[in-house]
């Protein structure tokens, strides 16, 4: 079948240095550990433990008999492995309540230690060394799945759908493979619509393996039907909601979760926030050759689970009502909400728009705002442009210069040294295929349904070029509209915080440093004013913040 499928085949079950650090054995004493925080349960030869789909399935551990794993996939049942006493089911999902991603059933009759979700977080917590060994196991199983041939649905679309592009770009940030079959590239794809009683007009389409069909969903839509979507979330009250998933956000969820707060995260798009689409960040303090964005993203969402906060994705915050000083009330998509006894904003912040005639209709369609492994497919051996000076511009024009032809980084400027660091700009320099063009602005996109050529005005002359692949990396607007006027904001609309509130604060002790105007409302990382747009910065507001929320928490307001 002509179908491509996200990540690189690497199947780590079937063998290689790291299987017994996927699939560990369990001793004597570590069984008798896990007993101490579930119950012994038999089960006869064919008994279901779980099925695919199904959430909140604990752990079983098994002390006798043999377990079988099995995944549906577009070319039928894939068996995943069998497993014996020792060894343990779930991967890093499974502490979050999440869709199991296979169906486990036993081979023979078994005696198996049960330990439910609530009891599983207890126990990662409370046994240091176990811990490990079951961390490990789960955050290696999950890079497994995303990196063999286990999809979690069928995706048909096309190149020329901006809705496509978005809804593969969300899967991917998400962790969750899919096959995908293009109406054009793939012969097959129209015959699978034809099957699943689609058309071409209802691209994109999506089918899950248990043969649900969602024509042009949401992200929530197919959030809710692949079980990515948190379940038991309406309603809830917490004592810190973290409106924002990226590195800030995910922070501050570490450090409040770890004190024994009950957290929930809530981020419309993917955990990572902006810095989850870089390439690669090389100046992160402690990762010497780098690590991408994506992969960072995914560690600090494991530690956000170990630690039992909620993360709920696609999740995205509407409103926030500030009249109960005592509970917060955030209004959500999908009229859901939830309340919180303090709330820490880290809604990021997203590209400028430059104010080009029709560029909406051309997103997805040859504009893009990030720089993945799947946008640099479709630039393979082709010329294209990097609109933008910063840090995220620069790592863009690395990482593409590895698939394109040539790139061309365009600013307005004079140069990059005031805005990009030094190593960047070096590579920039030192790459072949990589040109920068000073005093240049793109002013004109041409082409019908797809992007296929641009004007640039370069240094006052006015040139077209056919290029079809145009990144933007423009400065950053604040993601803090849904706000209206719970909080103040400065003439950007950044977050005000400290003492820069001004007037604004109200209460008779002084604002903490990240506190908004409003007490028990606190911001962190790029949406907050006068931020350091850096990781390090974001991760290190996020962690300050939790210090601050306690305090308040403490003294009652």
């Amino acid at each position: 079948m002509g179908k491509d499928t996200s990540g690189n085949p690497h199947d780590l079950s079937s063998g290689g240095s790291r299987y017994h650090q996927v699939y560990p054995t369990l001793g004597e004493k570590q069984l008798a550990i896990l007993e101490g925080y579930g119950e012994r349960r038999k089960l006869k030869a064919n008994d279901i433990l779980y099925s695919e789909g199904d959430r909140h399935t604990g752990m079983f551990a098994i002390l006798s008999g043999t377990i079988e794993a099995i995944r549906a996939s577009v070319q039928g049942p894939q068996l995943l492995g069998t497993h014996g006493p020792g060894s343990f089911t779930g991967e890093v999902a499974t502490l979050a309540g999440r869709a199991a991603v296979a169906t486990t059933r036993a081979l023979t009759d078994c005696e198996v230690i049960v330990i439910d979700e609530e009891s599983l977080r207890a126990l990662v917590i409370a046994e240091a060394e176990l811990s490990e060994t079951i961390m490990r196991a789960y955050i290696l199983r999950r890079v497994a799945f995303i990196q063999g041939q286990h999809v979690s649905m069928v995706v048909i679309g096309s190149t020329s759908s901006g809705a496509t592009l978005r809804l593969r770009h969300f899967l991917s940030r998400n962790a969750q493979p899919s096959a995908y079959f293009d109406i054009v590239q793939h012969p097959e794809a129209k015959d699978l619509l034809t099957h699943y009683g689609a058309t071409e007009a209802d691209i994109p389409v999506v089918i899950t393996l248990q043969g649900a069909v969602l024509k042009q969903p949401g992200h929530r839509a197919v959030a809710d039907a692949i079980g990515l979507s948190p379940d038991r979330l309406n309603g809830e009250h917490f004592d810190l909601v973290v409106v924002g998933a990226g590195p800030a956000g995910l922070a501050a969820a570490v450090y409040a979760a770890s004190e024994g707060l009950k957290v929930a995260v809530l981020d419309a798009k993917a955990p990572g926030g902006q810095a989850g689409t870089s390439s690669k960040i090389e100046n992160y303090f402690g990762f010497p050759t780098g690590i991408s964005g994506q992969a960072l993203a995914g560690r600090g969402l494991s530690q956000c689970r170990k630690f039992g906060a909620e993360v709920g994705v696609p999740i995205e915050a509407l409103t926030i009502d500030c009249t109960d000083s005592q509970s917060f009330h955030i209004g959500l998509s999908q009229d859901e909400s939830v309340y919180a006894r303090a709330v820490v904003i880290a809604t990021g912040a997203r590209y400028r728009k430059p104010n080009l005639a029709r560029l909406e209709h051309f997103e997805g369609r040859g504009v893009y705002y990030s720089a993945t492994f799947m946008e640099g497919a479709f630039c393979s051996n082709e010329e294209l442009i990097v609109v933008g000076g910063g840090n995220s511009a620069g790592q863009a024009a690395v990482f593409l210069a590895r698939f394109a032809r040539h790139v061309h980084v365009v600013i307005r400027g004079d140069g990059l040294s005031a805005s990009m660091s030094a190593y960047l700009i070096r590579r920039i320099n030192a790459a072949a295929n990589i040109t920068l063009h000073t005093k240049t602005q793109v002013v004109e996109l041409c082409g019908e349904s797809k992007l296929e050529a641009i004007r640039w005005d370069r240094q006052g002359q006015i040139e077209q070029k056919p290029i079809r692949h145009v990144f933007l990396f423009l400065g950053a607007e604040p993601n803090t509209r849904w706000l209206g006027d719970c909080v103040v904001l400065d003439k950007d609309g950044f977050v005000l915080t400290g003492a820069d509130t001004g007037d604004a604060w109200t209460a008779e002790r002084p604002p903490h440093d990240l506190e908004t105007s409003r007490p028990g409302i606190f911001s962190a990382g790029d949406a907050r004013s006068g931020s350091v747009k850096r990781v390090a910065a974001a991760v290190g507001e996020g962690a300050a913040a939790i210090q601050a929320v306690h305090q308040y928490l403490a003294r009652g307001g």
